[in-house]
C-alpha cells in the first residue's frame, strides 16, 4: 500500500510539473503584426530572437507541443513564422504562426531559406563526425585518434567569404577565452591553398589551427556548401551542434556538451 501511495504521488508530481512547464510560455515577445509590419521590423526580430540552433520547446499553430524536428521541417515550407514566446523561466519557446498570403510573399522565402539550413544542421546532431586526418600550417596533426577525449570546434570557410572574415575577431576571442581548456581544440578547414592562407594571415590574424586545401573534405565528406559553417564535436566524436556564428558556438559549448 505504501509503495502504491509513493508511486501515485510520484506520477502526480510529474503531471503537475509538466502542467506547470506548459504554463511557462506566455504571449509572443512581439506581436506578429508588428514583426511583419516592415522588412526592417522583420529582420530586427530575426536578429534578436531567431535562435533555432538552441534548445527550446516547440509548439504548432494550435499550441500543441511538437518535436524540434517537426517544428523545423514545417518551417521549411515558408508558410509559418517562428514566433518566440515570453516565459517565466530561462528556457526558450517557439510557436508556429501561420503567415497570410501577403506576409508569405514578403518573408516566406527568407524563412524557408533559413529553415532549410537549420533543419539540415539539426539532422546532423547525434551523428558521428567522419574520420579525419589533418595537418595544419605549422605541421601539427589532428586526427580522429589524437582528438579523442577532446572537444573539437571545427570551422569551414574560404578567403573572400565576407561573413567568414568578419567573424574572425570573435573566433579569436573564443580561442583566448578557452585557452586554459586543454580538452578543447579549435580547428579551421579552408578551401584555400597553403600559399594563399599564409598571405592572408599577414593581413588578418586567425588563431585557429589552419588546415589548407580542404575543398574535397568540406564539400564531399561533410557535404557543406554554405559558409561559414561550424561543427561542435564532443569528446566521443559525436556532432552536438552545427552552427554559423560565434554566439552559437558559445551556446553549444555551455549547453550541449
Amino acid at each position: 500500500m505504501k509503495k502504491f501511495i509513493t508511486a501515485a504521488l510520484f506520477i502526480f508530481t510529474l503531471i503537475n510539473v509538466s502542467f506547470c512547464q506548459a504554463q511557462n510560455p506566455g504571449a509572443p515577445v512581439e506581436k506578429p503584426e508588428n514583426i511583419l509590419k516592415t522588412m526592417d521590423s522583420f529582420f530586427a526580430y530575426v536578429s534578436s530572437n531567431l535562435k533555432l540552433s538552441a534548445n527550446y520547446t516547440a509548439y504548432d499553430a494550435s499550441s500543441k507541443v511538437i518535436s524540434k524536428a517537426t517544428f523545423l521541417k514545417t518551417l521549411t515550407s515558408g508558410n509559418y513564422l517562428p514566433l518566440r514566446l515570453s516565459s517565466t523561466d530561462a528556457k526558450m519557446y517557439f510557436k508556429l504562426y501561420k503567415l497570410s498570403p501577403v506576409a508569405k510573399h514578403d518573408v516566406g522565402g527568407y524563412i524557408k531559406g533559413w529553415s532549410v539550413v537549420f533543419y539540415d544542421h539539426f539532422k546532423r546532431e547525434g551523428k558521428k563526425f567522419p574520420a579525419f586526418n589533418f595537418v595544419d600550417l605549422n605541421g601539427n596533426k589532428y586526427n580522429s585518434k589524437n582528438t579523442k577525449g577532446k572537444i573539437v570546434v571545427l570551422n569551414c570557410w574560404f578567403i573572400g567569404c565576407h561573413a567568414c572574415e568578419e567573424e574572425m575577431p570573435e573566433l579569436n576571442d573564443l580561442v583566448s577565452q578557452y585557452k586554459n581548456r586543454k580538452d578543447i581544440v579549435f580547428v579551421s578547414l579552408a578551401l584555400d591553398s597553403r600559399k594563399k592562407l599564409e598571405a592572408f594571415l599577414k593581413r588578418k590574424p586567425f588563431n585557429y589551427a589552419l588546415i589548407p586545401s580542404q575543398e574535397q573534405f568540406i564539400s564531399k565528406t561533410l557535404n557543406v556548401n554554405g559558409f561559414p559553417t561550424q561543427f561542435i564535436i564532443n569528446k566521443q566524436g559525436t556532432i552536438v551542434s552545427v552552427v554559423e556564428t560565434p554566439n552559437e558556438i558559445i551556446y553549444a559549448l555551455q549547453n550541449k556538451i
